[in-house]
């Protein structure tokens, strides 16, 4: 059995998977031991846990509302290249050291300047090929959380690493509070399972991997939503809508997965992560209404569920959209600003405006549009209407729980980068986490064929030890150059740099 977590800012939902799924349950954010009560609840139905995977909005809303720490970033840029290509951080402090692009360290560290700030991101160039320089710096720092550059992912060039380390490091913090929550109430549980999160290209990683590498999860609340829909409704191309309650996240899918992007970002924050193909409509189920309508700021629950202030989901009730909720409750709270059934219609009106805008703003539209969330059953029809170019808008069973539906279907991927030096005897695998060096035959000349399965076997087993289950068949190799070394006029080995990863996916329900 398979618990899908997904942790939005709204609601906490759940769901648990087997053949189809078995159980759901949906708790507040904001409600106190909403992780405890939400297993509590879901647990009851279920006899076996086997695996758990979370997607989470925590990082992202760190991340919007400014409120990720100062950091700074230390460089080993080494020989020939200008430091200031990679200044990511608050403060930058280069030290001395230097990696050659064999992975032999030249040139020891020196690192005089100590970090003004608790956060510490370490970078330096060729560590994917020998992180030995940035071991020793991360040991010699005085620092609260230290974030790695080997450990960032294989095939990032050193300003691409140095950026997206600084990422990592300035979300650790953050996701750590997370984590340590959900991972208590787990325990508390009695849940002995292995836990993945989803990344924002909608694959996941093992706890382990993405402790190290907090900002994978850049835009995994839009991915595991539009995973969770994919599977529900098996659509090949569609465009995926989520209805939360403070924002409505609109995604492209082709080919039956969500369409990615490169370098994701959101605020300051600065990755070179792939991420979904998403747009954010800043309106939701509980966006606050006020005399100049939707505000995109949500203060609480909607006022039909007792909170303080009229909402999108007050004027769905009174307009009889939707069933839930105190009518006299939201008719009273909408009639602060006039006739409650004209400013409902108001209110209707730009929400639909709003999502049908996001929709028709990505790159594609589909045919087929799928809608998720809470209030997918009373809004689907009002997009029906409002999107010319849409032939059908589809509602499938358990919509309201997409997110954490696509977090029990999605599966483990992620880059890896492979750099084989027979020369120097020795292979290096830089995926996510900690890095692996192994000797080689020294010497040894690869044809194409037997490093390409090389690179396969290791791609495989670096994405295992993330917590997947690739076979060779399953990895897809995106880059590959091999040549021989020659020293003192004859061949003295070969080198194959390779990046690949296994195929990202999820499976129909």
């Amino acid at each position: 059995m398979i618990i899908g977590v997904d942790a939005g800012g709204t609601n906490f939902d759940a769901v648990a998977l087997e053949d189809g799924v078995e159980a759901t349950a949906k708790k507040p954010a904001d409600e106190d031991g909403a992780f405890g009560n939400l297993l509590d609840e879901l647990l009851a139905e279920v006899d076996e846990v086997d695996r758990v995977v979370v997607s989470t909005t925590r990082v992202l809303n760190a991340a919007v509302q400014e409120r990720l720490p100062d950091s700074t970033n230390v460089l080993v840029p080494g020989v020939g290249l200008s430091p200031e290509l990679a200044y990511a951080g608050d403060e930058n402090i280069v030290a001395g050291g230097c990696v050659d692009h064999r992975g032999r360290v030249t040139e020891p560290l020196e690192l005089d300047a100590d970090p003004s700030n608790p956060v510490v991101a370490v970078t330096a160039k060729f560590s994917t090929r020998n992180p030995t320089l940035e071991l020793e710096a991360a040991d010699a720092l005085d620092a609260d959380t230290v974030a790695v550059g080997h450990e960032s992912g294989g095939g990032l060039g050193f300003p691409a690493r140095a950026e997206t380390t600084v990422a990592n490091a300035v979300t650790k913090p953050v996701f750590e509070e997370f984590e340590s929550t959900l991972y208590a109430a787990l325990a508390d549980a009695g849940v002995d399972a292995p836990v993945y999160y989803l990344k924002g290209d909608a694959a996941m990683l093992s706890r382990r991997a993405v402790c190290a590498t907090p900002a994978h999860t850049l835009r995994s609340g839009p991915a595991s939503s539009s995973l969770g829909l994919v599977a529900l409704s098996s659509v090949s191309d569609a465009i995926c809508v989520d209805i939360g309650g403070t924002t409505t996240d609109v995604t492209l899918v082709e080919d039956g997965f969500p369409a990615l992007t490169e370098s994701v970002g959101a605020g300051k924050l600065c990755t070179f992560y792939d991420g979904v193909v998403s747009v954010d409509a800043t309106v939701g189920g509980d966006t606050r209404v006020d005399d100049d309508g939707l505000t995109g700021v949500r203060d609480g629950s909607a006022a039909a569920f007792g909170g303080p202030s009229p909402t999108p989901t007050d004027a769905l009730r009174v307009l009889g959209e939707t069933t839930e909720g105190d009518e006299d409750a939201a008719r009273d709270a909408l009639s602060k600003l006039g006739d409650p059934d004209e400013v409902a219609r108001d209110v209707v009106d730009e929400f639909v405006t709003a999502v049908t805008e996001a929709a028709g703003s990505l790159e594609r539209r589909a045919e087929t549009v799928v809608v998720g969330g809470a209030l997918a059953d009373a809004v689907a029809p009002l997009l029906d209407d409002s999107l010319g170019w849409a032939s059908e808008v589809v509602v499938p069973d358990n919509a309201d729980v997409c997110g954490a539906v696509g977090c029990a279907v999605a599966r483990v991927s992620v880059k890896t980068n492979v750099h084989i030096d027979t020369a120097r005897g020795e292979m290096t695998v830089a995926s996510a986490g900690e890095e692996k060096v192994e000797e080689v035959e020294q010497g040894r000349r690869y044809d194409e064929d037997d490093a390409r399965e090389v690179v396969a076997r290791e791609t495989a087993e670096a994405t295992r030890r993330a917590g997947g289950d690739a076979t060779t068949d399953e990895v897809e190799i995106t880059s590959f150059r091999s040549f021989d070394v020659v020293e003192d006029g004859r061949v003295v080995g070969s080198i194959v740099d390779a990046e690949a990863q296994a195929e990202p996916g999820g499976r129909y329900l």
